[in-house]
């Protein structure tokens, strides 16, 4: 490693070549088992990546599976920064009524009166256990949204205050001036694409030693599924399970019921080879899954103002409320959308997206077998007499 990265991982036969043509001051480790867990942009899987053929044993995936299949979503790339805005602040109501006083438990999302598509604006709060702690507030637009090239605060200030008039947005209002400059100089972040590795876990000829990664150094995703942190937890503890020779909690079909029953037999071999094998196939398809679903899932939830955003965001909305109704016609037989489905908590990702795409197959089924009904009539009879 140098300065908390990591430069190269090799195996202990390549060691002392790969010391000897290093210029640059590192410092080296021995281990048996390395784990990547630095990032989307993780410095171990390009190590994995790049390593000459030969490094690793024949059994491994090829080096060519540790680059990330990357995909885009609507959400992907829109940019963040985040207004403090103070506790328990009031959002002012209609002519006569008080105020609404705000609570950190609760969400709010407040709509600007600008409706453009680089000049809407939405101010999202999530729920806090502190009511008394200062209340972040989520802005999220597309990056070429005007808010990005405004730098001082109090023309931040002032755009604000026209955007949202009931806010009391003035100078000495909720909002400190400090706080203004700070948020207008904020650079923020941007959302990642959705993006995996099909390649998990690489082991020596000897079967002894080996890298194996979690987190986001092998799937990274927009926040909009919510589901980051319990995926990088999934990752910790299926590998874990298969150190100890256990099969994934996540290797159930759809129809087995005891797909996350935590008392599974422990399989007959438990060298670090066939565990990180085990790591690899059974993982893999689910961090796929879960990929599927970040791009699937919720991707329109930002409000994004575009217009070509807007008329997709009614296709997406039609599609969950066709079948959330057909969920319900159906008496639970046909499965609600994929979002709904990952909520439920005794559900892999797997099989969450399975179910989700038996009902894209009836829906496709039941629109082909329409058109050919529709076909027939329209046109049947006239083809048949035309044949010889």
């Amino acid at each position: 490693t140098k300065d908390g990265e990591c430069v190269t991982v090799v195996t202990t036969k390549d060691a002392s070549s790969s010391s000897s043509s290093q210029e640059i001051s590192t410092n080296e480790y021995n281990a048996n088992l390395v784990i990547g867990a630095d990032g989307m942009n993780s410095k171990v899987r390009q190590c994995l990546h790049n390593a000459p053929p030969g490094t690793w044993s024949s059994n491994c995936v090829k080096s060519s599976k540790f680059q990330p299949k990357t995909y885009t979503s609507p959400a992907s790339f829109l940019r963040i920064k985040v207004l403090q805005l103070p506790p328990q602040f009031e959002i002012p109501d209609a002519d006569g009524k008080p105020p609404l006083k705000t609570f950190s438990q609760d969400i709010y999302a407040i709509r600007s009166v600008n409706t453009g598509p680089r000049t809407f604006l939405s101010l999202g709060l999530l729920p806090m256990k502190d009511n008394e702690a200062v209340r972040p507030t989520n802005i999220i637009t597309r990056p070429d949204h005007g808010i990005w090239k405004i730098t001082n605060g109090k023309s931040m200030r002032e755009y604000f205050q026209q955007a949202f008039p009931r806010l009391n947005f003035q100078e000495g209002g909720l909002i400190s001036n400090q706080e203004w400059d700070r948020f207008a100089k904020a650079e923020g972040t941007r959302f990642p694409p959705c993006q995996y590795s099909p390649g998990l876990a690489v082991w020596d000829e000897s079967g002894r030693s080996g890298v194996a990664l979690v987190g986001d150094s092998i799937h990274a995703f927009s926040p909009d599924i919510g589901q980051g942190v319990n995926a990088g937890l999934m990752d910790v503890v299926c590998l874990d399970r298969a150190l100890a020779g256990f099969d994934d909690v996540e290797s159930g079909n759809d129809n087995d019921t005891t797909a996350t029953d935590k008392t599974k037999k422990q399989t007959t071999s438990t060298t670090l080879e066939a565990n990180l094998q085990r790591y690899q196939k059974q993982h893999a398809p689910e961090i796929a899954a879960l990929i599927r679903l970040a791009r699937f899932g919720a991707p329109y939830q930002y409000k994004q103002p575009h217009r070509a955003d807007r008329a997709l965001r009614l296709v997406w909305t039609a599609n969950v409320a066709m079948r959330l109704l057909l969920n319900k016609v159906s008496f639970g037989v046909i499965q609600p959308p994929c979002i709904i489905l990952s909520q439920n908590e005794d559900l892999t990702f797997r099989q969450v997206m399975r179910r989700a795409d038996r009902t894209t197959a009836l829906l496709k089924t039941i629109v082909l077998a329409g058109l050919t009904l529709w076909a027939k009539r329209r046109f049947g009879l006239a083809l048949f007499r035309a044949l010889p």
